[in-house]
């Protein structure tokens, strides 16, 4: 099967575009031919240069719903940037467009394009929570926007979560239309974490028996790596030698910077910019700290789940993954209380444990692909 694979464009570090490498990767396993669309904008060199390792990369002069300065109201009105996005893509010769946006109001025009092309198609959304509910500036009419488009939209959309699945319901009424598929993950070769563990953190300077915590994630509101040291700060009163390193850049660095110079946090936490090899970071640390405002379904948490890390994660995001329980993960609270378990290795064993079973029965990449080839084949089957 020929599968052009269209990134709404948005840059190639978040989660949602990461998306794209597992899924075309494991798709290319299987032996389909996949395609990656996305914009020329330079944010996307470093996924076309992944994806091109395992599938063909094509890109167009687009410009990303957060670059317009109307947001999703002129991304909807984008009729010629539909109609020269429609062309290219027919030009690929895919036999069916899967379309990748990060939320409800982003790449409304490429919803516009599919239809023009008269292929088969369909979209994921990883965030389906409204403009309302993240307190987005005019909110009520960019939810307006995002909903006409979304209904008129004859394909079959996808979620990546029970909970954002049930936020999209919400949002646009039932519809046999909407449908779920977990992101999914690589499964970590743990018979190396002795030898990876030691090997990366002489490279980065902690000691063999330091207490290693990691979050990964860009440096943004969304991802609160301001709490990340405020939690920090808790844990090191319990466990003075604690480490703790963030691995991901951006608009909040500066801003981080001065916070850990403010508490004298120094000797204790350091953040990496965006690291291609994540993996062995994560073989590397003790416990995988997640404190994002809110989340699709997180990559980030799969991955850690992958290299057998427990998993500590803010209430608010617990609520939203309903997989997530005591037995494999802990839940950050307001109190001391959820610092027990950090002091106890044989329980954090377990959970490391667990969270490996969890991703390896429900999260692989391996089983992704397989949920959207048939999801592929469905589509195909009913096109007019």
């Amino acid at each position: 099967m020929k599968i052009l694979l269209a990134s709404s464009s948005s840059g190639s570090r978040g989660g949602g575009e990461l998306y794209l490498v597992y899924l075309g990767r494991a798709l290319a396993q299987r032996g389909h031919a996949v395609t990656l669309w996305a914009s020329t904008h330079a944010r996307m060199d470093e996924l076309a240069n992944t994806f091109s390792g395992f599938g063909q990369v094509v890109r167009s002069d687009y410009e990303n719903t957060y670059d317009q300065r109307g947001r999703s109201i002129t991304s909807h009105l984008g009729f010629g940037t539909a109609r020269r996005v429609a062309r290219v893509w027919r030009e690929a010769e895919p036999e069916v467009i899967h379309i990748n946006k990060q939320n409800l109001e982003d790449g409304l025009d490429l919803l516009r394009a599919a239809q023009h092309t008269g292929l088969p198609h369909l979209c994921t959304l990883h965030l389906t929570q409204s403009a309302r509910y993240l307190r987005a500036r005019l909110a009520a009419a960019r939810d307006f926007v995002s909903r006409r488009a979304l209904r008129h939209y004859p394909g079959l959309l996808v979620t990546v979560l029970e909970n954002r699945e049930r936020d999209l319901t919400d949002f646009l009424g039932p519809s046999p239309r909407i449908r779920m598929i977990p992101n999914g993950v690589p499964l970590f070769d743990l018979s190396r974490r002795s030898a990876v563990r030691a090997t990366k953190r002489a490279e980065l300077g902690f000691g063999t028996d330091d207490q290693l915590f990691i979050a990964v994630g860009r440096m943004v509101p969304q991802k609160r790596p301001l709490i990340f040291l405020e939690k920090a700060r808790q844990i090191l009163r319990e466990r003075p030698g604690a480490k703790f390193l963030w691995v991901g850049d951006g608009a909040l660095s500066a801003e981080w910077d001065a916070q850990v110079a403010a508490h004298g946090l120094g000797g204790a936490v350091r953040r990496l910019p965006w690291h291609n090899d994540v993996q062995s970071l994560l073989l590397a640390a003790d416990v995988f700290l997640h404190v994002a405002e809110f989340e699709g379904l997180p990559l980030a948490i799969l991955e850690a789940m992958s290299a057998a890390l427990p998993c500590s994660i803010t209430a608010n995001l617990l609520g939203e993954m309903p997989f997530m329980t005591p037995t494999n993960s802990i839940a950050i609270g307001d109190d001391d209380a959820w610092l027990a378990p950090l002091g106890d290795p044989a329980s954090l064993r377990a959970l490391g444990a667990a969270a490996r079973a969890l991703a390896e029965k429900s999260f692989s990449f391996e089983k992704m692909a397989a949920s959207y080839e048939a999801l592929y084949r469905e589509t195909l089957a009913t096109h007019p």
